[in-house]
């Protein structure tokens, strides 16, 4: 159950000619033309990225194929993704500027988008398979989460403001629906794009798919993310997509942006940690340091999260949910009522997304290097039915899970 790979042999001179035709990024580089170098940097599923440098700086540039790049022309995929990731890089900016590199220019002709580059920065999945620690992470994370999905949700925003914002976004249909595909449906059922490691899971993989509650689960976190309007997400929130430092982050990758579940973004991450944390324990005991580190993250990302977006709702109640008028004098010790509410429905629903992503990276087609690097299959079969194990019980009976504690305590359980 291994996944073939279609190589995309990039035009280097075609993007470099691109640059040179816009003054401002020319400029930013520097120096003449011929004095510019670019590679090929990308090791995602779906575009070519590229690190060009000049004798000045250096920028990013992402080109979007028609077609899903790790599976080639079979996969058709509409390039105009840039668009949105575009649109997404400028709001998310525009709220969580230090976590969010600069959108320098679009190109909707060639399919070309180029963001300002992250000097010193590494991708945060490589780190984590390579045994590192980054302990300014999870807060850096937790307040990204926080200004992002508050600042573009109903809190924030005037009603006519949000739903501008929800129609630049709902035309992402294609993206939408690999997630859709991906995270709730294919991986529940015997699908061509599926990917395990095999034969050690193929039974743990028969008693999935024949499990109706688990679909049932799994169909009303989809009808969420179907019908929710209820912030701008990153939409694959993954450490693979967050270039780290020694004390700072950037998040990238944003074609998969639209209108959801807040809880969405905040699940697809918090799985991916514990991800991590698992495959940490499959390559042997030199790793515990590292696990209680990833354990400690996913609290903090929660805790922190949770207080931060609280404090917005109370310094920022600008926006048409919940207007502040209602809740003068007394009612205003309802309305902290109701903060604590929300957000432990919240954490419920981010349980339920986190599980079902867990699954889908284990069982589906984007397995993540977390996992595949992991050589003995035995290991990591352990790895992966102790992450199937948890994600079951997060996504039928999140409740049982009050606080990222006792996730975290799952966690070590299962």
């Amino acid at each position: 159950m291994t996944a073939s790979v279609s190589v995309v042999e990039p035009d280097i001179t075609k993007l470099l000619d691109h640059l040179a035709r816009q003054p401002a990024l020319a400029r930013r580089l520097g120096g003449a033309r011929d004095q510019w170098s670019a590679r090929e940097i990308g090791d995602g599923n779906v575009n070519l990225v590229f690190a060009v440098h000049g004798p000045a700086g250096a920028v990013c540039v992402k080109q979007a194929p028609p077609y899903v790049r790790a599976a080639g022309p079979s996969w058709p995929l509409t390039p105009q993704r840039v668009l949105f990731e575009h649109r997404a890089l400028v709001e998310h900016r525009r709220h969580a500027g230090p976590y969010v590199p600069e959108p320098l220019h679009v190109d909707l002709q060639e399919h070309l988008l180029t963001v300002e580059y992250l000097e010193g920065h590494t991708v945060m999945r490589g780190d984590l398979t390579a045994g590192a620690c980054h302990p300014h992470f999870a807060g850096q994370a937790a307040r990204y989460l926080a200004r992002t999905l508050f600042f573009t949700s109903d809190f924030a925003l005037p009603a006519g403001r949000k739903r501008e914002l929800v129609s630049l976004f709902e035309t992402n249909t294609a993206m939408c629906q690999i997630m859709e595909d991906m995270v709730f449906t294919e991986v529940f059922l015997p699908h061509p794009r599926n990917r395990w490691t095999s034969p050690e899971l193929d039974e743990d993989v028969r008693r999935l798919q024949r499990d109706t509650e688990l679909k049932l689960a799994v169909s009303r976190l989809k009808q969420r993310y179907l019908t929710s309007r209820d912030a701008l997400l990153h939409g694959d929130l993954h450490t693979g997509s967050i270039m780290v430092s020694e004390d700072s982050l950037g998040v990238i990758d944003q074609e998969f942006a639209c209108y959801g579940p807040m809880g969405f973004d905040v699940g697809t991450l918090l799985a991916h940690l514990l991800i991590a944390y698992f495959a940490a324990g499959a390559r042997g005991p030199d790793r515990a340091a590292q696990q209680d580190w990833l354990l400690s993250a996913v609290e903090q990302v929660w805790d922190d999260f949770r207080t931060h977006f609280t404090e917005l709702w109370r310094d920022h109640p600008d926006g048409d949910g919940y207007p502040p008028a209602l809740f003068t004098g007394l009612a205003a010790t309802a309305l902290e009522a109701e903060r604590r509410r929300y957000l432990d429905e919240l954490f419920t629903e981010t349980l339920g997304f986190c599980g079902a992503e867990i699954i889908r990276r284990v069982v589906g087609f984007a397995r993540p290097a977390d996992l595949t690097t992991i050589a003995d299959p035995a290991h990591r079969a352990a790895a992966e039915r102790r992450a199937l194990a948890l994600a079951r019980s997060l996504t039928t009976a999140p409740t049982a899970h009050r606080s990222a504690a006792d996730l975290t305590a799952a966690a070590r359980d299962s």
